[in-house]
């Protein structure tokens, strides 16, 4: 063999084994021999992103959102070059674990091992974000059922207790990650079918929301039974909407998983303005209530407070129907519906006009006014409701309104039984917590049978006293409370088995 070939199948051979030699040593690298230190750990936790540093050896993180009872779906999203372990379960890139915690408390940690044949790193997830606010409880409701809360501060946070005060899910986003978003009015449903849904508003800063001065405004999401995001709800098209356009977030109701009712702010021009409220001559600017029904994806009742003019001069706000120097008074105020069982009509709330309504679900039709200045069934000064903000109707067909009281201020709980028919109020019982004044939002639900038994969402109060009671007021006695700190509030508080 010649020189020359000699040279060239030595020179090939060398230049295969320096890339098989390459090839290996890049290979071990990547896998077993990086760096932890410059690493991120990203995960996806029951469908929200956490990014978990590991320049912290020890370093301990919050969660968006965790549960106890129903198992927590974590999903590593990325090649870090080492073994991943969660709670001692390994966990490749691209794969989904689940956890079942037992508690949620700060105390409790889920340990994460992050490591290779170089380097190695422990963190921690606290299972209660320290997003949450300090709660203090005292009591256990005897009742079953739990309670379910936002937050009216910075960030997005919204979570549910069991009776005895425990965290037992949240979903809470730091101001940096809500980027102004903020959550209303989380609820659960059983549906007709029995399964279970949760719901909450998830509202976004600017646009309507500014310019109705209402920070609800955006999306109803709906969540399956182990509190993992299904769909959103907004309005669907009709003659008083267009696809996509926002909800109002101050109250909702979900029939089944394709039937619902929602309620939306919208601006509207209007020229039935009765003269004697000085409208403006080429049409006043107004926001105004619409509710609609959906069933099967098709809108199926629809109500908008604008075709009954005689609600303008009922309205308590001070409303520039001139547009000088408002362009959006929200004369009406809706902030609470319910279904009344016995004949499918809708009982609202419409807190500027201190009153409530029975509204007909298939024609539209007012049928009845209670309290303010269109009360229809006898109300005294005393006994009429002030910017009440909740309406619901217990199992034996009592009316119950939590009124804020802001003409009196003294915050009560009112319980009405009604004679639709003639109009006359049957039996009226009002009941206070000396002390407690609540400003705006708040709610009540009786839970007792037999006992005069409330669920009590104070709402933002400025007592700095508790954020939710549940009162006894056949024996006079607390059964649970909850306060939170001073100046930290909710929208309002509600209690659901």
């Amino acid at each position: 063999m010649d020189s020359s070939r000699k040279f060239i199948i030595v020179s090939v051979s060398a230049a295969v084994l320096l890339i098989i030699l390459v090839s290996c040593t890049l290979a071990y690298a990547g896998r077993d021999n990086t760096l932890m230190s410059d690493k991120t750990l990203n995960l996806e936790i029951n469908g929200f992103n956490v990014e978990l540093p590991l320049a912290e050896d020890g370093g301990v993180y919050d969660a968006v959102s965790l549960s106890a009872g129903t198992p927590n779906t974590i999903k590593l999203k990325n090649e870090v070059g080492a073994t991943v372990k969660i709670d001692e379960k390994g966990i490749g890139g691209g794969n989904t674990i689940e956890l079942k915690l037992d508690e949620l408390s700060m105390g409790k940690l889920i340990k994460i091992e992050v490591g290779n044949e170089k380097d190695k790193r422990i963190i921690y997830l606290r299972t209660l974000s320290s997003q949450l606010p300090q709660m203090t409880t005292t009591g256990e409701s005897p009742y079953e059922g739990n309670y379910y809360a936002t937050l009216n501060s910075a960030g997005a946070v919204l979570y549910e207790l069991n009776s005895k005060g425990d965290v037992i899910f949240y979903i809470a986003k730091t101001p940096e990650e809500a980027k102004g978003e903020t959550y209303w009015d989380f609820k659960k449903h059983v549906l007709e079918d029995e399964k279970i849904r949760y719901s909450y508003q998830r509202s976004y800063p600017g646009g309507e929301a500014t310019a109705f001065s209402d920070n609800s405004i955006g999306e109803r999401v709906i969540l399956d039974e182990n509190y993992r995001e299904i769909k959103t709800i907004t309005l669907l098209e009709s003659k008083n909407a267009k696809a996509g356009d926002p909800v109002d977030g101050h109250d909702f109701i979900l029939i089944s998983d394709d039937h619902y009712i929602v309620s939306a702010n919208q601006l509207k021009f209007v020229e039935n303005i009765p003269a004697a409220l000085g409208p403006n001559p080429m049409g006043a600017k107004v926001v105004r209530t619409l509710l609609q029904e959906v069933n099967a994806d098709k809108v199926v009742f629809e109500f908008t407070s604008d075709a009954y003019p005689e609600l303008y001069g009922l309205s308590t706000a001070n409303n520039d129907y001139n547009n000088t120097t408002n362009q959006s008074p929200n004369y009406a105020n809706f902030n609470s519906m319910t279904i009344d069982p016995v004949d499918n009509n809708l009982i609202c709330s419409f807190e500027n006009l201190n009153t409530i309504m029975k509204i007909n679900r298939e024609t539209g039709a007012i049928l009845w006014k209670l309290s303010g200045a269109g009360d229809e069934f006898g109300l005294t000064e005393n006994q009429k409701t002030s910017k009440q903000n909740y309406v619901r109707l217990t199992d034996d067909g009592y009316l119950t309104i939590f009124d804020d009281a802001n003409s009196s201020g003294q915050t009560r709980i009112l319980k009405l039984k009604l004679d639709e028919v003639n109009k006359k109020v049957l039996e009226y019982k009002e009941y206070k917590i000396p002390g407690h004044t609540t400003i705006a939002g708040g709610s009540t639900q009786k839970v007792g049978d037999g006992r005069e038994v409330y669920t009590v969402g104070w709402g933002s109060n400025t007592d700095g006293l508790a954020a939710l009671t549940e009162v006894d007021f056949t024996s006079g006695k607390k059964l649970f409370e909850m306060t939170l700190p001073q100046g930290v509030s909710t929208y309002r508080i509600q209690k659901f088995k």
